[in-house]
């Protein structure tokens, strides 16, 4: 519990604002008055326990009074409350707006205590599967030089692991069916081991099995996480919901950056890294415990089929499809033009990864609040033009410059998946949602897999990587404007309001269901 103090002299004016209930990070709701002092209670708030009080003792002689307000709390935010209570310290000094409205680094809608525990429950996941899912694209070159293969062999090996995303459709139906939280839990156990089994591969062949397998599971996790999150939080806040999560993802793809150096140790030293997850086997429990089923799930709505969604799978499955074929030989191929064109050592290459991605954390959160408050399509535009133009740029050049495009096209492009990835809760419903997000997802990823291939045998026949990135650009340049001209702005509307199934199931309702907006 944190107790905050403070005793100061305030004019009139001053103690009528410091008696009202506060409505900004929290919400309260006015408690008795007693010898003086006036109390106040949580109504809402991402807080686990909340009070204030304030005592007012007029100054004799004066206009002005002393005035103490103690304040206790304690946050709804396992593992993370450190971090964040630094912020709302601050915010209990001096933020008191009044009206409901945000710090700045806060959600754009107040988060209740359950959906603060939710979301940091599901950021943490969200760590390991960042780790899972980059550890392949950083030390595939390493486990490469081991097993003697060349960049074609590469090429394959990235194709065939992101095959695992097409197999993860499998257990996304088990998602709509049994719940989120059991595909969570299980996920995390067989992606922990698949890593665990990578580390021992005897052969290029061996290791694209088990990262084919961790990929399943991966994939899988990864999507049912953004389900659920999309499920549990306020609808005013939905893209800053994944802005946070792929934040948390970063920073677990950040640990393999930052391990990379020991990739130089010995031939065979990049398999400690795949050894790495084993760790996380110590938070799963404690995570699992805490983390509640969907409520969204618990009371989905009956006899919706995935069929009747086929239009919007499509529309926005080759949205993702065509963004895979840039994004995936940029993820999959930026440590071998590294260091095969460019020379850069393992740790070099840590270094202008973590120089140019750490910026880019502040930019996805940045761009999921900019994109609830001022409409995700504007965002894509940007991203897609500004940003990934500036990554191609990067592939041509040499020296600083190769440095400043990797820092501007990470910042630039970080709008990408708060402002597409919130689509892909809202286009279904609560029955078909986990389906739905897992085959746009498998889209997106066979897109990648297609792009990995041919960027593969491109850069061997033409013998750099630069034209093959400025080649494949085209892809994200049409699905941007595809996405602007037909993807409809839903940021604030209730997924019940979005789909009248799941209102005519909603038992407790969020909110009295209104018309859904026109269809897309």
């Amino acid at each position: 519990m944190t107790r905050q103090v403070r005793t100061f002299v305030a004019d009139s004016n001053e103690v009528s604002e410091l008696l009202r209930p506060r409505d900004d990070i929290v919400l309260e709701a006015p408690g008795p008055a007693v010898d003086g002092t006036r109390t106040f209670d949580l109504a809402e708030g991402p807080f686990e326990g909340y009070s204030r009080s304030v005592r007012v003792t007029p100054l004799e002689g004066t206009a002005r009074h002393q005035v103490t307000e103690t304040l206790e709390w304690q946050l709804a935010v396992p593992w993370f409350g450190p971090a964040i209570n630094v912020a709302v310290r601050r915010a209990m000094r001096t933020a008191r707006t009044g009206d409901g409205k945000q710090p700045v680094w806060a959600p754009p809608q107040r988060l209740t205590a359950r959906s603060a525990t939710i979301m940091a429950m599901l950021a943490a996941a969200a760590m390991l599967s960042g780790y899972l899912a980059n550890a392949p694209s950083e030390l595939h070159t390493y486990a490469a030089d081991e097993f003697g293969a060349d960049q074609s062999a590469q090429g394959t090996l990235g194709a065939v692991v992101r095959i695992g995303t097409l197999l993860a459709i499998g257990v996304s139906v088990l998602a709509d069916r049994y719940g989120r939280r059991r595909i969570v839990a299980g996920a995390m156990l067989v992606g922990i081991s698949s890593a665990a089994l990578a580390a021992l591969a005897p052969s290029m062949a061996w290791l694209g099995a088990f990262l084919l397998i961790g990929r399943t599971a991966n994939a899988a996790l990864g999507a049912t996480i953004v389900v659920m999150a999309l499920e549990e939080i306020p609808a005013g806040c939905r893209a800053w919901c994944l802005s946070v999560l792929a934040m948390a993802a970063a920073l677990g793809a950040g640990v393999v950056v930052w391990l990379q150096p020991l990739s130089d140790l010995a031939p065979w030293a990049w398999r400690l890294l795949f050894g790495v997850p084993l760790f996380a086997l110590l938070a799963v429990r404690p995570l699992l415990r805490r983390l509640p089923e969907s409520r969204r799930f618990e009371r989905r709505g009956r006899g919706v089929v995935l069929s009747g969604y086929w239009r919007p799978i499509a529309l926005l499955g080759a949205i993702y499809l065509a963004f895979g074929l840039f994004l995936g030989p940029i993820d999959w191929f930026r440590n071998e033009y590294l260091r095969d064109e460019h020379g850069f050592s393992a740790t070099l290459v840590s270094l202008f990864v973590l120089g140019t991605a750490t910026p880019a954390g502040l930019a996805v959160y940045a761009a999921g609040r900019l994109a609830d408050s001022r409409g995700r399509r504007v965002i894509l535009a940007i991203a897609s033009v500004s940003g990934l133009g500036s990554l191609v740029v990067m592939f041509n050049v040499s020296g600083a410059a190769l440095w400043l495009l990797g820092l501007v096209g990470a910042m630039l492009s970080a709008g990408l998946l708060p402002s597409l990835g919130v689509y892909r809760g809202e286009l279904f419903p609560t029955a078909v949602r986990a389906r739905a997000a897992t085959l746009t997802g498998a889209m997106g990823v066979g897109g990648a897999a297609a792009g990995v291939l041919i960027a593969g045998r491109l850069r061997t026949a033409w013998g750099s990587f630069g034209e093959v990135i400025a080649l494949l650009w085209v892809g994200p340049l049409v699905a941007a404007a595809i996405a602007v001209l037909w993807l409809v702005e839903r940021s604030g509307h209730e997924l019940e309001e979005l789909h009248p199934a799941d209102a005519a199931a909603d038992s407790d309702g969020l909110r009295p269901p209104a018309p859904p907006p026109a269809p897309m």
